[in-house]
């Protein structure tokens, strides 16, 4: 939420626990004889994740990359698309940029931002090739039950449409007993998970993400795409990632540590602030304000960044009007002076 760049929750222990990699390990990461090796040890990390076999996981440049390449792998121009709304931007620009159909499934505020199936019922074609979903959804930070997400699943496997479920912030509850969602890759026989080393693991800089799949022909067509996007993955890059994959635990307990602090935080201020509403997020470190009526989310934005160097995103870049996101892994004390400032901006601006 602050004016200045967020590294993300646990990144300074996150590289203090990586301090292990020293720069010759980098170095010999560099030798393409080293490739095979590097490449194959991050797929077994990600595969014992999920359960699945090594072959069924691909490895992309960060998950805004394996968009692209899920659909370059999967779909053609003219093909069909579905995509939740309000969502991140890429998830709707990718699919149109390749030339493919989009239709837009909404979640909405009055149904907890949950994804209905019978909504998706009426927008499926015999084109359509994805459904494309985020899971904890961004920008709200409510989690697809896996209920939901097979019955979303069923109707797609109908017209031979993959689900694909960006699942970057579902690591902060990443297979954690009890919960109600799994990842798709887990879940459901047509799903494609896509997560990334950036938000849990703090390590953003490194750009390694995945793809993960229980389809073999569909992580082959995956596999096959690779050569138009980087042949070879970054392999100083791998060699970090599968540095802080052997040690997961730790960096999701501390980022699970750093996401409740700040949680408890802003329940507690929200009980104390009647002009704002939100359908509580299920897990991670954002979710999404509603405004008071009249108060317009970019000015409200620019206004609270000008006047008390606090940043919010505006929920109209997630085409959710009259919104606002809020990111909550800030230290404590930084945290509490801006959900103060928050107020402050409302006293001078809502109506």
């Amino acid at each position: 939420m602050a004016h200045r760049p967020n590294p993300g929750p646990g990144a300074r222990e996150a590289l203090e626990l990586l301090s292990s990699v020293d720069a010759p390990a980098l170095a010999d990461a560099c030798r393409r004889d080293r490739a095979t090796a590097i490449t194959a040890r991050f797929m077994a990390l990600v595969a014992a994740r999920y359960g699945v076999a090594p072959e069924c996981v691909v490895p992309t440049v960060g998950t805004h990359q394996g968009i692209t390449q899920a659909l370059f792998a999967l779909a053609r121009p003219g093909d069909h698309a579905i995509v939740e709304r309000p969502a991140f931007e890429p998830l709707h620009r990718v699919p149109e940029t390749l030339g493919l159909s989009v239709s837009r499934l909404e979640r909405r505020f009055e149904d907890q931002w949950r994804p209905l199936s019978d909504r998706l019922a009426r927008l499926l074609t015999p084109k359509t090739r994805a459904v494309i979903l985020s899971n904890l959804h961004n920008p709200s930070g409510v989690a697809i039950e896996t209920a939901e997400l097979e019955a979303i699943a069923e109707m797609a496997a109908r017209v031979g449409a993959q689900v694909f479920v960006d699942e970057v912030y579902l690591d902060f509850d990443f297979g954690a007993d009890g919960k109600p969602w799994r990842p798709a890759a887990v879940a459901i026989d047509n799903g494609l998970s896509a997560s990334s080393m950036t938000k849990v693991f703090g390590l953003s800089s490194v750009r390694v993400g995945w793809l993960v799949t229980r389809d073999p022909d569909v992580a082959e067509a995956l596999r096959h795409a690779n050569a138009y996007f980087h042949v070879t993955p970054p392999l100083p890059s791998l060699v970090l990632a599968n540095a802080a994959l052997e040690r997961a635990e730790a960096l999701e307990a501390l980022a699970r540590t750093h996401s409740a602090r700040g949680r408890a935080l802003v329940d507690a201020w929200l009980e104390g602030e009647s002009r704002l509403r939100w359908v509580p997020p299920s897990a991670g470190q954002t979710g999404l304000l509603e405004l008071p009526p009249l108060t317009p989310d970019p000015v409200f934005c620019e206004h609270l960044r000008g006047r008390f160097d606090t940043q919010l995103v505006p929920g109209s870049l997630f085409e959710a009007p009259g919104f606002v996101r809020l990111s909550y892994n800030l230290p404590p004390a930084e945290l509490e002076r801006a959900l103060g400032h928050i107020s402050a901006a409302l006293d001078e601006l809502a109506p």
